[in-house]
């Protein structure tokens, strides 16, 4: 149960009936095109009547959204608390959350004697600023370390930025060379991503060698792990005059689909490609969602770093995706081409940091660790005070 007052109620009726009062189309943009047509002829006056209607759909569809939600919780829909948090259905319809940030959210809102304020959406933060946010504010509502839970906060902030940034660059600098190769001299392109993949094709014999790991390595298939070159030339096409036989890296995962079906499409990625795939398309979607829920205009005057980066990462995963599954020198520049922009933006949004952390890095090291050591002390000896029913 929830504390709050049981209803008996259809959730969806009550974000449709939301919807209709402030969604795209509803009440509250035909209200805002009647005012302004009113205004251009000169007729205000005569809708002064209906005017208080809009600041009740203000507050109503929002509060319709809310009683939704915690219908939603009574029935157990891991997506009541961000839904109480501010977001919207359409908003999170699709996508792949954490399952311990569902989990968080919706104890944190099912307890009436916890405050979850800390829970809502706050103006203009995206789904993906309130997904790094709401760790390190859960790690302070446990442990009531409000230091540390900015330090969780961070930290995680700061590996995916790293993270990102590595993969845009490596990205940005290994296709151009393969760029320049395939422009100079004719190379066939790999898809980005495949350096490993390669190595295990063309080497395999050798590292199967490598002990300890030649024990295990010898016993997986190269062609489950890198892709099968047999199913890559499914993808054979004309080449100078001959016709010329992909490898497993090389190969065009959509002609062979079309030619052999998805099972010899997957064959021919393998595991180590067909990963990287679902990883760039899943980060595309989660990038696409993240912009749904910005608001553009307050984001750009707010920090065009950050925003700009919003943009580019999510169009650097969309060409990464097509460059993995179809390399040809349009997919690859892409790719190529919105990596720089990336990490560009990524450097320019983090230049504070990276200024700072150049200077201070030895500081840190010696006196910053401690205090975080002592932090993460305390914190864990409140968290166990905490969950301590006899302390």
């Amino acid at each position: 149960m929830t504390g709050k007052p049981n209803r008996v109620v259809n959730p969806q009726d009550l974000e449709q009936l939301a919807k209709l009062l402030d969604g795209r189309g509803g009440v509250g943009d035909k209200l805002d095109e009647a005012f302004t047509r009113a205004s251009a002829l000169g007729v205000s006056d005569k809708l002064s009547a209906i005017r208080p209607m809009r600041p009740w759909i203000s507050d109503t569809a929002p509060g319709l959204r809310r009683k939704a939600a915690y219908a939603r919780l009574e029935d157990g829909d891991p997506l009541a608390g961000l839904l109480l948090a501010g977001f919207t259905p359409e908003q999170l319809r699709n996508k792949d959350l954490p399952p311990d940030i569902l989990l968080v959210a919706n104890a944190a809102a099912a307890d009436d004697g916890v405050d979850d304020g800390w829970l809502k959406k706050k103006e203009g933060e995206t789904l993906d600023d309130w997904l790094v946010r709401i760790q390190g504010d859960a790690v302070t509502e446990l442990t009531g370390n409000e230091k540390l839970g900015k330090a969780v906060s961070t930290y995680i902030e700061g590996a995916a930025n790293l993270s990102a940034f590595f993969t845009a660059s490596t990205t940005a600098l290994l296709g151009g060379k393969s760029l320049i190769s395939y422009f100079k001299s004719s190379k066939v392109l790999n898809a980005p991503g495949t350096f490993t993949a390669r190595m295990i094709n063309g080497h395999w014999d050798k590292l199967s060698r490598i002990p300890k790991a030649g024990s295990w390595l010898t016993r997986v298939p190269t062609g489950a792990l890198a892709g099968s070159d047999e199913a890559a030339m499914l993808a054979g096409y004309m080449r100078k005059g001959a016709f010329y036989l992909p490898t497993a890296t090389e190969a065009n995962l959509l002609r062979v689909a079309q030619r052999g079906g998805l099972a010899n499409a997957a064959k021919a990625a393998g595991w180590m490609r067909g990963l990287g795939i679902v990883g760039s398309a899943g980060a595309t979607a989660w990038g696409v969602a993240n912009l749904a829920t910005m608001d553009h205009g307050k984001a750009w005057k707010e920090d065009k770093a950050k925003y700009l980066s919003n943009w580019t990462g999510t169009a650097f995963n969309a060409s990464l995706t097509a460059a993995m599954v179809a390399p040809n020198p349009v997919t690859v520049g892409l790719a190529v081409g919105t990596g720089l922009a990336y990490a560009g933006t990524l450097v320019w949004d983090n230049w504070d940091s990276i200024s700072k952390g150049a200077e201070e890095a030895a500081d840190w090291v010696g006196d910053k660790a401690e205090k975080a050591g002592e932090a993460i002390s305390d914190g864990a000896k409140a968290l166990g005070s905490a969950l301590n029913p006899f302390d």
